[in-house]
């Protein structure tokens, strides 16, 4: 009885723990208004006003480097692209750089493509949404900068 009555009050007090949380809070963790369009002309000064907020972005796996192709310390860098038609004869791309580190996704990155990758596996070509925060800035083999981000996590779109 006693095992009733306290999920009763569990079931009772969930939703109004849930009501305490409101949009202003989630914007503090999260910024969905950045796009890898914004992403390419962020400022410096505009990329400390992140603070470290959570960024979810859309895009094409145009390359992958493997750092370490080590399970127990793996660590794979893809650049992120995303384009739009600039009139009828020109596309503008915008890149960036996402680090993924840690054993956890090592099986998610395989070294080989598969010829059936699984729906967990992520490879070149795959459209991707990923979560990730700001680590830095580089620079492209064409000279442009380009920002580096921490991969959190990643889903093929499929």
């Amino acid at each position: 009885m006693r095992g009733r009555i306290f999920i009763l009050v569990l079931l009772l007090g969930f939703p109004l723990c849930l009501s305490a949380f409101d949009r202003r809070d989630f914007d503090r963790v999260a910024d969905f208004s950045v796009t890898l369009k914004s992403l390419a002309g962020l400022s410096e000064s505009q990329a400390r006003r992140l603070g470290g907020r959570l960024l979810v972005l859309d895009g094409t796996v145009a390359y992958l480097q493997f750092l370490d192709p080590e399970q127990a310390s793996f660590a794979v860098e893809l650049e992120l692209v995303g384009g739009e038609w600039v009139g009828t004869e020109d596309v503008k791309i915008y890149r960036c750089r996402v680090r993924f580190n840690g054993p956890e996704f090592f099986r998610r990155f395989p070294r080989r493509t598969p010829r059936d990758p699984t729906p967990e596996q992520i490879v070149l070509d795959d459209h991707l949404l990923v979560v990730a925060r700001l680590a830095g800035r580089t620079t492209a083999e064409d000279g442009t900068p380009v920002w580096v981000l921490e991969g959190l996590h990643a889903r093929g779109l499929r």
